[in-house]
């Protein structure tokens, strides 16, 4: 009856602790950082087409302002060349009607045909001073919001000491006054105010809505002060505006031979930006200012082609998910499937208490299994070993025969090798051992890797045994 004994030999690992850890892969921490990453990519996508949204709407705002400014601009002087018609046609009439022989008749068949004339131009009213500024006589139809409002005219402050006349100054919050020197034929000139209709010169400052929600407009005197102002709803045209206009335009102090502003200004400051352009020589500014919008507001008046776009990013990126999942278990089944066969290697040489050296011809480096470091370097795997480290370990009455054994599967002679040598362990004892090799070939025939596993032979005495018998025979033979 024979007793099992037990091993010398450092334990084991679990094999269930092993088989875990070979398994253990990174897939499911891949899936998520991939999809995280594609989640990550849609959000990067959505912001960059959020931005060239909104950079696009800001430009497109910008120049539709610069078209309607131009358009504005004709406008304007359109609105200017009908007040002006409208008081050289009518002067005539108020010199007739303000005549010291004009009869009481005369004078209201004047003051009705004047009326009559005003009613097809943009001036609702023309009131006459005499000397002194005071108002002398009106003729047409005077609103209520201009009565007792209409100052003679003022000259520029920024003129300095020069009389540098305004042109147009405001008289309500849609009403402006334009003002002339009347004259028909050879007589005096009259000093006159033509009060404007609410109307005047709204063509022209509506179009700044081609800025969108957030525009308003002014016409400006010589003084830089508003004197017609159009807005959008709740977006008035402010001090605010009005000193942006005086920075862009660069109003300076005027004098009679110098231009008011520049003829044509296009800025931006921030999110505002505007649009100015002369009108009467330089006289008057129309001013233009519009507002980049809200990107939300952006994104909402594109939310059906926003849909689309995530809806196709959604499917895109489920998409790529999938198909790199299913690569991923698919390469993943055959590296489980190739872990559990060197497993079942590693578990069949533990069993049979065998070490496995794997050997890379193509750049000579060896590996160390864990049975080879448990049965030969006390447990410690040796790292990073060429061939030649290992070689070293044999016992140099062993080696030439080793090399030759080695050399002839690197030559493709044999491609198994069985054979016996000795092999110095950590402590520095020898040992010898049972070493069977198989040379794995590549696609073109070539030996690309060499496998060695090695078994310790049993210590039975029959060595010490033989050398005894050596022995004898020899003394026997001398005898």
């Amino acid at each position: 009856m024979t007793q099992a004994t037990a091993s010398a030999l450092p334990p084991r690992p679990d094999f269930r602790a092993r088989l875990t850890r070979r398994l253990q892969r990174s897939d499911p921490f891949l899936k998520r950082a991939v999809q995280a990453a594609a989640v990550i990519g849609a959000v990067i996508g959505l912001l960059l087409y959020g931005w060239q949204a909104v950079n696009t709407d800001a430009q497109a705002a910008r120049r539709a302002l610069a078209q309607a400014a131009t358009a504005g601009q004709l406008a304007a002087e359109s609105d200017l060349a009908r007040i002006d018609a409208a008081a050289r046609g009518a002067a005539p009439l108020i010199t007739a009607a303000l005549a010291k022989d004009a009869a009481p008749e005369e004078i209201r068949r004047l003051r009705a045909g004047i009326a009559a004339l005003l009613q097809e131009t943009p001036v609702t009213a023309i009131i006459i001073f005499d000397g002194r500024g005071q108002a002398l006589s009106v003729f047409g139809d005077l609103p209520s919001d201009a009565a007792g409002r209409v100052a003679p005219r003022r000259t520029s402050q920024r003129a300095g000491g020069e009389l540098l006349p305004l042109e147009l100054a405001p008289v309500s919050a849609q009403r402006a006054a334009r003002y002339l020197d009347l004259s028909a034929g050879k007589g005096p000139k009259l000093d006159a105010a033509l009060v404007l209709r609410t109307g005047a010169f709204q063509g022209a400052l509506g179009a700044g809505s081609a800025a969108g929600d957030g525009w308003r407009a002014a016409l400006l005197n010589r003084d830089g002060e508003t004197v017609v102002p159009a807005f959008a709803a709740g977006r008035a045209f402010g001090v605010a505006e009005t000193s942006l206009a005086a920075e862009a335009l660069g109003w300076t102090p005027l004098h009679a031979d110098e231009a008011a502003a520049a003829g044509r200004v296009t800025g931006e400051a921030g999110d505002v930006f505007m649009e100015t352009r002369a009108v009467a020589g330089n006289a008057l500014q129309l001013v233009y200012v519009g507002e980049v919008r809200p990107a939300f507001s952006i994104l909402a008046s594109r939310r059906f082609e926003l849909i689309a776009l995530l809806g196709s990013v959604a499917l895109a990126a489920a998409l790529a998910i999938s198909v790199i999942q299913n690569e991923w278990q698919r390469h993943d089944r055959h590296v489980r499937d190739a872990d559990l066969m060197a497993l079942r290697a590693d578990v069949t040489c533990d069993l049979l208490s065998a070490g496995v050296i794997d050997w890379s011809v193509a750049d000579g480096g060896v590996e160390y299994s864990e049975g080879w470091a448990d049965l030969f370097a006390q447990g410690v795997e040796p790292a990073s070993e060429q061939i030649f480290d290992w070689i070293a370990r044999i016992h140099p009455d062993d080696r030439l025969a080793a090399r030759e054994a080695y050399q002839s599967m690197l030559d493709g002679h044999m491609t198994e090798l069985v054979h016996r040598v000795r092999v110095r362990l950590s402590s520095g004892l020898w040992v010898q051992v049972a070493e069977r090799g198989r040379a794995i070939a590549g696609v073109g025939g070539e030996v690309k890797r060499i496998v060695l596993v090695q078994t310790v032979e049993p210590v039975d005495g029959s060595a010490l045994r033989g050398a005894f018998d050596g022995v004898r025979r020899a003394d026997a033979v001398a005898v």
